[in-house]
C-alpha cells in the first residue's frame, strides 16, 4: 500500500467517513482525484496532505516525503524523499525525548528514572 492510500484510509476513519465520494467533498477535490489517487495514477497536492494530517493528528513532516516519493519519477528522486522522511522522523523521535528530559532536569527531583539519550 503507497503512503497515500494509507494516509488516506486514515483521514477517512479519524473523519467517519465510509465512501471515497464523501471524502472527496470533504477535502475539497473531485471524485476523480481520489480515484487517481487510489489507482496510484496521481497523488494529493501538499495543502490535501495538511489537511488530512491535521486530521488524523499525524505529523506532515512524516507524510509529505512519503507521499513525494510515491510521487517521484525516478528511483533516485525516490531515494532523496525517503531520506528526507528518515530525518523527518529521527528528528520527531529527538525533539519527542527532549522534553521529557529537560523537564527531568529542570524539576530538580530524584523520580528514579534514567533517561538515555
Amino acid at each position: 500500500m503507497t503512503a497515500t492510500l494509507t494516509l488516506l484510509d486514515k483521514y477517512k476513519v479519524a473523519s467517519s467517513i465510509t465512501s471515497d465520494n464523501a471524502c472527496a467533498v470533504s477535502l475539497g477535490v473531485s471524485r476523480q482525484a481520489v480515484s487517481k489517487w487510489r489507482n496510484g495514477e496521481n497523488h494529493p497536492d501538499a495543502d490535501i496532505i495538511e489537511i488530512m494530517c491535521t486530521a488524523t493528528g499525524e505529523s506532515l513532516a512524516h507524510w509529505l516525503p512519503l507521499i513525494e516519493a510515491d510521487r517521484a519519477r525516478s528511483p533516485a528522486v525516490r531515494k532523496v524523499w525517503l531520506r528526507l522522511a528518515q530525518a523527518a522522523a529521527v528528528i520527531a523521535l529527538t525533539v519527542g525525548l527532549v522534553p521529557a528530559h529537560a523537564e527531568a532536569l529542570s524539576s530538580g527531583h530524584k523520580t528514579g528514572h534514567v533517561y538515555i539519550m
